[in-house]
């Protein structure tokens, strides 16, 4: 692992001084985060696990000229105690890495890309390399940065702004992995469009026009030939002295039947390989909120509500499919703390979408500490309980046929807590607490239950202290 490490730091020093050397105009920056948190999950039926996990990033910006900037960004993740003993390392050495999303080295490149104002002499600004692709709060794209190793994409991205108008294109190279023939075979491509205008009802007013062509085996109901498609619009804004937020974007499409399909995909191999089916599926969310700026505490108080499409038998019957893709969203930012609801498709509602019905407030304690507290009630955004789900649930191996009749939609409430202390100009101490409270359909649809043995139906608990220093 010293090798790599070594290695690794080697091949970024240079880059950094092949940079500074051809620019005049360098600034570095960075970040060193260390975050300990315990988490207490229902569905494993442990007492908890904990870790402490460190991320470091160093950035170097070099204004090579007025229409040239590279911006460079290093990234050091890890799990404090994971060494070189054996069972912490891959087989090619390098070190394991806390979160599936991190990378597997002690010393990665994050970002590195370039920007290049007035491109090709066309009132462009154009940036190409690995990137954070973030928009509109992160609804459909974002960095995810909460998690260890966040995320980037290999992108191009063309800018052009007018007056109070921006126009975005921009390419995803989501997935490359040409292993044809095999299980590893995947690729995915994404395509933004993007236009927005600002003075719109008190607020600034975006659209999005998304093409996805996803050919990943795996993950959901469709093989290749899966293009689907995502349009809608967004608008944000200050109206009658409350803060709202309004959007809804709706996906269609179609793919092929994936060969082997099993637990809730299982519902469509009725199919052959070759039958279509055909993608209709919405999300709506709304934001209402006001702060108190002259009140004690300085309060705000915001009204979520967020509708997230599933699937069910009716669908499933008819070859559609009516799950929501999140696509690369901060899920993180919209579905409670304790992350359970990433992902409508896979985990928390298990493709049978989602609705949170959310109150979150803010107060300004003093100058240096904020307290937030956020309540969730999340439930299907389809029904569990009535006769149009039987097979599905059939289908779905965590729930099983005894489970029919005998639940409803309802996936629980959160209350997620936190204490940001503003250490300095520069650090920031955070503390969270978050509370599950775990019904029979969630435990159900995460493996868990009665037959999974005692404590499964538990609650979940989750405490965090982090620090986060910027320089």
């Amino acid at each position: 692992m010293k090798k790599n490490y070594f290695l690794a730091i080697a091949v970024a020093a240079l880059m950094l001084a092949a940079t500074v050397a051809q620019a005049a105009d360098v600034s570095f920056s960075g970040q060193f985060r260390p975050r300990w948190q315990i988490n207490n999950d229902s569905s494993d039926n442990t007492n908890g696990t904990s870790n402490l996990t460190t991320r470091v990033r160093l950035n170097a910006n070099a204004n090579v000229n007025a229409n040239t900037s590279v911006f460079m960004q290093f990234q050091s993740i890890g799990t404090w105690g994971n060494t070189d003993a054996a069972g912490n390392n891959t087989a090619d050495g390098s070190r394991l890495s806390a979160n599936a999303s991190d990378a597997l080295s002690d010393v990665g490149l994050h970002q590195a890309y370039v920007t290049l104002k007035s491109f090709m002499g066309q009132p462009l600004d154009a940036k190409i390399g690995r990137q954070e692709v973030v928009l509109d709060g992160h609804r459909l794209f974002g960095h995810t940065g909460w998690t260890d190793g966040a995320q980037t994409n290999d992108a191009i991205r063309l800018n052009h702004s007018a007056g109070n108008h921006t126009i975005n294109a921009i390419y995803i190279a989501a997935i490359e992995n040409e292993a044809e023939g095999t299980a590893t075979s995947a690729n995915s491509n994404i395509w933004i469009f993007r236009a927005a205008t600002q003075g719109v009802l008190g607020g600034d007013l975006s659209g999005y026009f998304v093409v996805a062509d996803d050919d990943a085996l795996g993950g959901t109901a469709f093989d290749d030939n899966n293009t689907w498609y995502t349009i809608g619009a967004r608008q944000k804004g200050k109206l009658g002295g409350l803060d709202y937020r309004v959007e809804y974007y709706h996906q269609f499409g179609d793919g092929s039947v994936e060969a082997g399909a099993t637990a809730f995909n299982g519902a469509y191999t009725n199919l052959s390989d070759s039958a279509d089916v055909d993608r209709n599926a919405h999300m709506f969310g709304i934001r209402v909120g006001k702060t108190f700026k002259n009140a004690k505490l300085s309060p705000t108080f915001t009204l979520w509500y967020d509708s997230l499409s599933g699937t069910d038998d009716s669908d499933a019957s008819g070859n559609d499919f009516g799950t929501f893709n999140t696509l690369q969203d901060t899920g993180h930012k919209f579905y409670g703390l304790m992350d359970n609801f990433l992902n409508a498709r896979n985990n928390g509602s298990a493709y049978y979408g989602l609705q949170d019905f959310a109150l979150k407030t803010k107060f300004k304690i003093d100058g240096t500490n904020t307290l937030k507290a956020d309540f969730h009630h999340f439930e299907t955004q389809t029904t569990l309980d009535d006769g149009d789900s039987d097979d599905l649930r059939t289908n779905h191996a965590a729930m099983g046929t005894a489970n029919t009749g005998t639940m409803n939609g309802d996936l629980g409430q959160e209350i997620d807590v936190t204490l940001v202390h503003k250490y300095d100009a520069n650090t920031k101490l955070v503390a969270g607490y978050s509370h599950y409270f775990t019904t029979t359909a969630f435990a159900r649809l995460n493996g868990g239950g009665s037959t999974a043995g005692p404590g499964a139906n538990d609650d979940q608990d989750w405490v965090y202290v982090m620090v986060d220093t910027k320089f």
